[in-house]
Parts: structure tokens; sequence; C-alpha cells
């Protein structure tokens, strides 16, 4: 009875798995390069703070390849960002589905000419805007844009997008047919389980030896065992496909217990503002410290992502008993090329090892707010902020730091996720009304600082995060620095195309900056980075000019230069 229930299991798995492709229209898209698909990152690939949420498709390390249509439909949204996807089109379907193509470096002559004079009637390079459908029609192939390598781009390719029209929620293309050679299955390259009696954040993984045999993974030792009577599994894992060397996001994984179905995830589809529950479905800490990505094989408590089969069961394991249970994990990309791991796990209580809480944490709970305060700070969390309940330490230590107003507040750990914003209260030393204009509020976090301006309230500034580490206040009362590259004050621009400045801030970041000519004309630059170019058009003809630029920081704090040049 029990292998017969097991055979209906796996048939409506596997029925399901492929219904779930049938319902995408195969064909209908096509490549939008013409030259042979290659991927450098698919659908659903581990990155920080967000599934990838689309294909990022290799253009030959070039820029300004052609890029076609998809398929037949409109021009229907432009959007221009110094991050995120740069210079990017979005074109609505009859079929109910929209593609977006991202990292552009310019769009076809007549969408290019439409945007630039929108720009210039703004004044304002970033757009994002919506078309109606009767002013860019396209058809499939069509030449749209010139790839290349804007927005928050690390290198040339293109980002391609399908989406729900109707939903919004961004689906994955290699379930649309698209064309590209993959026999090859999941590679396994660590397999870990984790003590579940506590906070997935108070315990570290415990890798287990594998090898391959015979084409299936397993242990090198035939039963594992384990010092905890309820744990879960992690796999570091990546997928290949023919066309690349490249390593990829794993489509599919399920696990069985006893042969019965434990856990199980497709990565078909997400909505944007869900992605972020990618640090619960991870060993977080090891991927931002290591880069490392181990996925786990169970649910967090906080973790309310769309892509799990609704089970009874939320993948952790209970070993209670002395028997000896068989572990089968299943992995497969949308090909369906197939990897198992297969091993025993049996729980050993002299292997057990118990865990200490610091006796000054705050214990957090998920799914309920939680406030803490301190003599020169105040917390709230909300109840979406924690994946799994924790201890959180918070203190306080002074600084002598000159430009430091506040102690530093100590929030937690940055190996730590927040799934969304919580609120932070800081208490200033004693300010001037012209200091308290230049105060700003610093997260530390890791290697990376986030400045924001926030808002006072008496002697208290508020304002709000969603990573953990060290806050504090910050004087900030020195303006940017500009800086010409490759070019100085009278300089005389005769075949250069462009011209680039630099502009940093020490404190926070570029608030605002603009460019004008001497009769007060606005000048259009682009920006990525700490870098602003300006492209030579028809607003800046041959002679000489005077061009200033104002800069302002987060603070407040602004520079204006002046430099002279002529443009041949």
């Amino acid at each position: 009875m029990k292998k017969f229930i097991l055979t209906l299991t796996l048939l409506f798995s596997i029925t399901c798995f492929t219904n779930a492709q049938n319902n995408y229209p195969q064909g209908y898209f096509r490549n939008p390069l013409n030259i042979p698909m290659q991927l450098a990152a698919n659908f659903g690939e581990l990155r920080t703070d967000h599934f990838h949420m689309g294909l990022d498709i290799r253009t030959q390390a070039r820029e300004n390849l052609p890029v076609h249509a998809a398929a037949d439909g409109y021009v229907s949204r432009v959007k221009i960002e110094k991050y995120g996807y740069g210079h990017a089109i979005y074109i609505t379907h009859p079929n109910g589905y929209t593609t977006l193509y991202g990292h552009l470096n310019s769009f076809y002559p007549a969408l290019e000419k439409y945007l630039r004079d929108k720009q210039y009637k703004d004044q304002s390079w970033e757009q994002d805007f919506e078309l109606p459908a009767n002013l860019f029609p396209v058809t499939k192939g069509q030449f749209i844009a010139n790839s290349g390598n804007t927005g928050g781009s690390q290198g040339p390719h293109l980002h391609f997008e399908i989406r729900d029209t109707k939903t919004g929620n961004n689906l994955n293309p290699l379930l649309f047919g698209m064309p590209l050679t993959d026999h090859i299955a999941p590679i396994v390259y660590g397999l870990y389980w984790y003590d579940r009696r506590y906070s997935a954040y108070t315990v570290s993984p415990q890798s287990l030896s594998i090898i391959k045999k015979n084409g299936i993974y397993t242990t090198t030792t035939p039963v594992v065992r384990v010092g905890s009577p309820i744990i879960s599994l992690g796999v570091r894992m990546q997928d290949m496909n023919n066309a690349s060397s490249f390593k990829f996001g794993v489509y599919h994984a399920a696990l069985y217990v006893d042969d019965v179905l434990q856990f199980e995830f497709k990565l078909n589809d997400f909505l944007y503002p869900t992605s972020r529950y990618v640090n619960a479905s991870m060993d977080y800490k090891r991927w931002v410290v290591n880069k490392q990505g181990i996925q786990y094989l169970s649910l967090l408590p906080g973790n309310k992502l769309s892509v799990f089969s609704p089970l009874d069961s939320d993948g952790n394991i209970s070993l209670n008993d002395d028997q000896t249970h068989k572990i089968k994990i299943v992995l497969s990309d949308e090909k369906k090329n197939t990897t198992t791991i297969s091993f025993s796990l049996k729980y050993d209580e002299a292997l057990q090892k118990d865990y200490s809480i610091p006796a000054d944490a705050f214990i957090c709970d998920t799914n309920s707010a939680n406030n803490i305060k301190t003599d020169n700070a105040s917390i709230s969390f909300d109840s979406n902020a924690f994946y799994d309940a924790l201890p959180l330490r918070v203190f306080e230590t002074a600084s002598a730091y000159s430009k430091q107003v506040s102690p530093t507040i100590h929030i937690g750990d940055y190996t730590i996720p927040v799934h969304n914003d919580y609120n932070v209260m800081v208490k200033a030393a004693a300010l001037t009304g012209n200091q308290k204009n230049k105060v700003v509020m610093e997260l530390k976090s890791g290697s990376s600082a986030t400045v924001k301006k926030g808002v006072w309230q008496g002697s208290w500034m508020l304002s709000s995060f969603n990573e953990l580490g060290n806050v504090r206040l910050l004087i900030d009362e020195v303006p940017p620095v500009v800086t010409p590259i490759s070019w100085k004050d009278g300089s005389t621009f005769i075949s250069q195309k462009t011209l680039t400045v630099k502009c940093v801030d020490d404190v926070s970041r570029i608030a605002s900056f603009t460019a004008t000519l001497e009769d007060g004309s606005w000048l259009m630059f682009a920006k990525k980075s700490d870098y602003f170019t300006y492209t030579f058009d028809e607003h800046c003809p041959a002679g000489k000019h005077t061009l200033t630029i104002t800069a302002m920081d987060v603070a407040g704090n602004a520079i204006v230069e002046t430099y002279n040049f002529t443009k041949q």
C-alpha cells in the first residue's frame, strides 16, 4: 500500500511539473539577439537581497549589438535609471505578456528622439513613463535598441524578462521554449545539516562529505549520525547548459524522507516585492561572508514566498526515534535533467551539542512586532522583519570621531537578514540649529554604508534601514568634490564625443547634480556609479562655452564649479 501511495505521489508531482511547463506558449518569443543564445545568468539565480528575475544573455563581451523585439506588440514603458536596469524598454504583447530589455545603450531612432525630447523638456535624465499602444508598435524581430552596460550592470550583456502583463509576475523565460541546448544535470558542491532546535541564525551549517557513484551523489558514510533530534538540510548546487561554461541557479528541488515528499520548490515565477525572500531561502551568513549559496531544503517560519509546494511538512526532519531514515534529494532543471542525492540519517544523542544565548540578547519573534530601547536609541521592527526567531544583541559604544554626534548603536550583526525597513531613533549630542541641518544618519553594514537624511523629533533623529549593523549620527559640513575626467578647464574638444566628470562626497552620496551652459540652458548628463557623462548634441553648438556644475550631497552641502571649454 505504501509503495502504491508513493507511486501516485511521484506521478502527481511529475504531472504537475509537466503541466506547469505546458501552460507557457512555446516558440512565441524569439531570441532577442541575432547570435546563438548564451547565458551569463538564469531565472531564479541567487543574488544579494533578490532572486535574479530574468535571463542575462551574453553579448560576446561587446556593446551595441542590435536587440530585437521578441514578439509583436508595442513599447509600453521606458525607464532610465542610474542603477538597476539602466536604459530599459518594456514591450506589451497581445497574448497577455510583457517583455523587458535592460542595460541598453540606446533605442531605435524614433523612440530615442522621443526619449531625449522628454528628458530635455523635463530637465531630468532619469525617466520612468508609460506609452499608449498606438505610439510605438513593433513587430517580432524588429530592431528596438542597442545592447549595453548601463545601470547596475558589471559587464556588457542584455537582461531579458517575461512578465504577466496583468499581475506583473516575473515568469521563467526558459519555460517558454527559448533556443537553448541543455543536456547537463545540476551539480552538487556541498551538503549540510542544521540543528533546528535553535534559530537558523544561532547555528552554523555542518558539512556532510559526499561522493558521486554511478551518477548518484551519496555520503561517504553509509549512515550519517547527527547530534540533534530535529534537523534541516541545505545544498550548495548549481546548474549548467551546453551553450557556455557559466554556472546557474537550480530550477527545482525536492526532499523525500522515507519516500515521502517533505519539501519542494519550483522557480516558475516571482513578484518583485516578494523576491527579497531569497534571504530566507538560503544560508544568508554564508552568502554575505563567503558568497557561498547554500539553499535551504526547508521553510523558515517567516518565509512567505510562493514557489514552495503546499505540504504539511516544512522540510524539517524529525529524528526522535532510534531508527535510520532514508533521505533522497532530487534536483532538476527546466529541461528535466535530473540529479539525485541519496543517503541515510540517524540521531545520535552522544553527538548532541547545546548552544547558549547571550544573556544581554533581546529575543525577537517572527511574525510579531519587536521594539528595543537603549539609553540613546529606539529600534522598532514590524511583524514581517525576521524570518526566524533570534537572539538580537543591541548595545551602545562611545566614539571619539570628530564628525560623530551620537554614540554608535550596534544593532545585531550584518549577517542576519531583515526583510523590510525598520525604524531607528537616535539621540544626538547638543547641537546648534545650523549643525542640526547638516546631520545625517549612517548605517554601516559589513563593508557597505547607507546614509540618510532623517527627520528630527526634538533631539532625536528618526530614519529607517533594511539591514542590521552599526548606526550613528554624523555631522557633514563638507560639499562634494567634482573632478573632470580626461579634460580640464580651458580644454578644446575636437573629435571627442563625450565629456565626463566624477562626483563624490566624503560622508554621504550625491543627492542632486545639475549642469548648465552660460545661457542657462540645461545639459543632460547620464549617470553610472560616481561618473556623470554628457554626450555632445545640438544643445551644445560649436564655439566657446562656460559650463556650470552644481552638486549637492544628502546633508544639503552644495558645490558650484565653473569650467570654460571650446567645442569645435
